[in-house]
């Protein structure tokens, strides 16, 4: 990245929940699963290992490692042929009025950086289709089939780890904000990004989110939902899931 693009504006958009409605990553498990039924069987293995996260024996990483268990024995190149299909799809989601915002941010010479906890294989893809800069999302191990629990290079790219890898890449600074940055995300994960950034703009955000002190002055968008409710999102993920509702929406 340029010295001009580091001293310029910056824009940095969470993915799951600001760009786009879902939780990309249930999202994409069925639309594997949905190539492989049979695959349904692996995430009994995931939920066996719910209870070891629930008595803190198992951090959230490592919970995240055994939610890709559905992707286990498939080729690296079959994973991201999988991403750039489904980043296809996952482009039609996005909020017409985030994409707004981003092409109004490209159109100023914006650096725009998309920052996802969602696993990058598609994370990327979906990324360059919607014309960001680069994109940082959680690696995951691709190195010869993928084994029952795959390896995060990086960790977890939540959090206080997004960034650090911002930080890493020269356009936040080591410490304090950066005045001429604005951050755009749904969830109180977020707020170390958000508090990097001279102004924050809070997505369909919680309460929890939103009477967050810190955050006090933050614009709030409202884009309309595709479900009425949280138990409207549950449910639409269920029907997903059993494959009562196609991915591809058809």
């Amino acid at each position: 990245m340029t010295d001009e693009r580091k001293e310029g504006g910056l824009a940095l958009f969470d993915m799951d929940g600001t760009l786009l409605p879902w939780d990309t990553q249930y999202v994409f498990s069925c639309f594997v699963v949905q190539r492989h039924p049979w695959r349904r069987l692996l995430l009994l293995f995931y939920l066996a290992c719910l209870p070891l996260f629930f008595l803190g024996i198992w951090d959230e990483t490592r919970m995240k490692r055994a939610f890709l268990c559905y992707l286990w024995r498939l080729p690296p190149e079959t994973v991201l042929q999988y991403g750039r299909e489904f980043a296809k799809l996952a482009d039609a989601w996005v909020y017409p009025e985030l994409r707004e915002r981003l092409q109004r941010h490209r159109d100023s010479g914006d650096t725009c950086i998309m920052v996802s906890a969602s696993p990058s294989f598609y994370a990327q893809p979906l990324g360059m289709l919607l014309g960001f800069d680069a994109v940082l999302g959680t690696d995951v191990a691709l190195d010869g089939r993928m084994p029952l629990m795959p390896e995060l290079p990086l960790g977890n790219n939540k959090g206080k780890v997004k960034v650090e890898r911002l930080r890493n890449m020269g356009v936040l600074p080591e410490s304090g904000i950066r005045e001429g940055a604005i951050a755009y995300s749904d969830s109180v994960a977020d707020v170390p990004m958000l508090l990097a950034c001279g102004r924050q703009v809070l997505v369909n955000p919680s309460r929890k989110l939103k009477e967050n002190a810190r955050l006090d002055g933050a614009e709030c968008l409202y884009p309309p939902m595709p479900w009425k409710n949280s138990l409207g999102k549950k449910w639409k993920i269920a029907l997903f899931v059993i494959g009562m509702i196609s991915i591809s929406g058809k």
